[in-house]
């Protein structure tokens, strides 16, 4: 996604940015594991069964949907059958049908693991989508706000979103450089002013909601409640590892 301006020091929109590199880091690592988890056969089989865990199906129409060969789910069948995470249901001729075993503890472990994953994934797209977006912001504006941007923040902040809620100029505390700024908002339809009073027109209250996401410090909480969450759902992971380790070999 491209930075686009209008005006000197106007930003037009720019999603969230992120500037830990521990947190990059903590991405890669975590979506290593994924990677390396998600070619287990075992791993595969269980996910399919595990999308509709009544639904019967034969080993033919599990190693299909798994995207395995038939030999392939032929070796680890020994596997999923000791952990007790598969079971045949009912037979239809020759035919037997299967389906995941839900009171199995591992197929349990494996579904707290897969809806920890599922966070996990989620935040760590949402830390990567900041971090790539940050490196742009930093290379087109350092990391001092602009002073439009600066601006529309303060009157987003003061709610100035109507003509009905505009403020007065002198309530907002506009340092020398954000009142130049103010020349071009107005100018290019961001903000509008009636006798001394401003307030945001509907581009310029969007575009002030992408500039806070970049330069307030509510940015930063969000980065760190998504690194929280992903840390939360990666400890539960390690738990329901060491409860399997207690009950496969």
């Amino acid at each position: 996604m491209k930075l686009r301006c209008l005006g000197k020091g106007t930003l037009i929109y720019h999603p969230p940015c992120l500037k830990l590199a521990e947190q990059s880091l903590a991405a890669d690592e975590a979506t290593a594991f994924m990677e390396v988890l998600s070619k287990s056969p075992q791993f595969k089989v269980l996910t399919i069964l595990a999308e509709k865990p009544q639904e019967e199906l034969t080993k033919t129409e599990i190693a299909q949907r798994a995207g395995i060969g038939r030999t392939t789910l032929y070796r680890v069948w020994n596997d999923l059958e000791r952990m007790k995470a598969i079971s045949p249901s009912r037979h239809v001729g020759a035919v037997t049908l299967y389906r995941m075993n839900q009171q199995s503890p591992v197929v349990q472990s494996f579904l707290n693991i897969s809806r920890s994953l599922t966070t996990v994934t989620d935040a760590v797209a949402r830390i990567e989508q900041l971090r790539k977006l940050q490196e742009s912001a930093k290379t087109e504006f350092g990391d001092v706000t602009p002073a439009g941007p600066a601006v529309l923040i303060k009157l987003l902040k003061a709610s100035a979103t109507s003509p009905e809620a505009s403020k007065p100029r002198e309530t907002l505390q506009l340092s020398s450089a954000e009142g130049e700024g103010l020349k071009g908002l107005v100018s290019a339809g961001l903000v509008f002013e009636n006798d001394g009073n401003l307030y945001l027109s509907q581009l310029g209250n969007q575009t002030a909601q992408g500039a806070a996401k970049i330069w307030s410090s509510e940015n930063s909480q969000s980065v760190d409640q998504a690194i929280s969450t992903a840390r939360v759902a990666l400890n539960l992971i390690n738990q329901e590892i060491r409860k399997l380790k207690g009950q496969v070999k």
